[in-house]
């Protein structure tokens, strides 16, 4: 394998620090040590120069991981000389979902290439019921994405005819027209801010458009009505995003990890104080700079299973319900008098808009595994409402795991993506009983411990490519 910048110093399995351990990830770093350690693959060097950002490569290797936004990958000579095609932790692409301006306008090329139907190959499964609760195509608040250097291109006219048909629905309440905005390059919060007047939000945008006369470059801005009725947690009365791993197969299959876990705000939530960032933000980075952070739970993150039982405790008629469902997909307990909340009302969203999202960009995104075979981690942020709809935020292209989760993630990930897309080495595996690290226990020791795990450490498949056998006998 080529680990671009992958810190060979560091203590195996030790803790990430970004800052010493470098931009290969902490998942990307685990997924290295754990083959390493299982004694089948091996390392060849592999660098990127921050100065030039040219990359070298080992002349062989079955499997490339780039630096965080896919840096370092040389798609342009991926692969060549190369067989079997490597594999390559990045999808050529991605940035039609990661990038908040590019995802709202994939989002609406896409609905307008299906006519407003669903996407080809949408699983029914995903189409009716507890998956739908929107307009098909809704699968995010509404949004216009505004790029300053077009000046009068720009959609002015139609966020102005948004804003007025929502000073109707909002039937005078002042929260419920609020509009959020964000740098469609920003990361970690930079540059969001909440306005409720049409007049600022165009001064605003204004002032992007300036600042792009006169020569300077300027991120392209997303402007998105705010959901002003989010479900707060009842510990503080704090607001929450849910963080979601999908992973994108080499076969562009989809699968959704089953286990999860919520960002939570550090301050309560203020309604009529849309400058409090500290409120309305949820991102983790924005949350450890508070006075409170860590005061209800240790990283402001709470688990699926806690958030699971707040739900059914909050909504018992839908506890009840879902009786013989329980959380994970895991084997229900008979004499349990209710079921999961999570499992049927939110994730049914939560699996149809990953699925939604992922097929839009699927003529883009696949490709037909001649010179290399890409899979992607994505992390899918989405809000739920009072009412229990999701909505999704935004997608990342590098996320990372919460350290709790990472071990186990990091070993489904090879199990989905790696262990049967990329054929062992012989005389790797020759030796990999005794080169495999005790804690791993060689290759076949590892195959029988990941093979025992839990169904919250699994991914769920989604969706799954039809071979092209099958579609020749259908």
């Amino acid at each position: 394998m080529a680990a671009l910048n992958f810190n060979a110093k560091r203590v195996q399995f030790s803790p990430f620090d970004e800052n010493a351990d470098g931009k290969l990830g902490s998942v990307y770093t685990r997924l290295t040590e754990t083959l390493l350690a299982r004694g089948d693959w091996d390392r060849r060097p592999a660098l990127r120069n921050k100065a030039t950002g040219e990359t070298k490569l080992p002349a062989t290797y079955s499997l490339l991981l780039g630096t965080a936004q896919g840096k370092g990958v040389p798609w342009g000579r991926l692969g060549y000389g190369i067989w079997p095609p490597p594999l390559v932790n990045y999808c050529r692409g991605f940035d039609l979902l990661t990038r908040k301006g590019k995802l709202v306008s994939t989002l609406q090329q896409a609905k307008e290439a299906a006519n407003g139907g669903w996407p080809r190959e949408m699983p029914k499964l995903l189409t009716a019921g507890a998956a739908v609760r929107t307009e098909k195509w809704e699968l995010a608040p509404t949004a216009f994405v505004f790029h300053p250097s077009k000046g009068e291109a720009n959609p002015r006219a139609a966020l102005r005819d948004a804003y007025a048909t929502r000073v109707v629905a909002a039937d005078g309440k002042a929260d419920a027209n609020r509009w959020i905005l964000k740098p469609s390059e920003g990361a970690k919060g930079e540059g969001i801010c909440i306005l409720d007047e049409i007049a600022a939000i165009e001064e605003h945008l204004d002032k992007q458009e300036a600042r792009a006369a006169e020569g300077e470059t300027v991120s392209s801005w997303v402007v998105q009505r705010y959901i002003h009725n989010p479900l707060l947690l009842r510990a503080g009365h704090r607001k929450f995003d849910m963080r979601c791993w999908v992973l994108l197969a080499p076969d562009y299959s989809i699968h959704l990890y089953r286990h999860g876990v919520l960002r939570v705000a550090s301050a309560p939530y203020q309604a009529d104080n849309i400058g409090d960032r500290f409120a309305h933000l949820t991102n983790h980075c924005i949350a450890a700079e508070h006075a409170e952070y860590g005061k209800y739970e240790a990283t402001n993150e709470i688990f699926y299973p806690a958030f699971d039982k707040e739900l059914s405790e909050r909504y018992p008629e839908l506890a009840l319900a879902a009786k013989g469902t329980a959380l994970f997909g895991a084997t229900p307990n008979e004499d349990d008098e209710a079921g999961s909340v999570l499992e049927t009302v939110v994730l049914p969203q939560i699996r149809r808009i990953v699925v939604q999202s992922i097929l839009a960009v699927r003529d883009r995104l696949e490709t037909d595994g001649e010179y290399f075979q890409p899979f992607q981690l994505f992390g899918y942020d989405f809000l739920l409402d009072k009412e229990l709809r999701v909505w999704l935020c935004e997608i990342n292209a590098s996320p990372a795991v919460a350290e709790e989760l990472l071990p186990a993630c990091v070993d489904a990930i090879i199990r989905t993506a790696i262990d049967p897309f990329c054929a062992p080495v012989d005389v790797l595996m020759a030796t990999a009983e005794k080169a495999g690290d005790r804690e791993v226990g060689g290759k076949a020791g590892y195959d029988e411990r990941t093979e025992k795990a839990p169904p919250a450490e699994r991914f769920e498949c989604l969706f799954a490519v039809e071979s092209a056998s099958k579609k020749a006998a259908a």
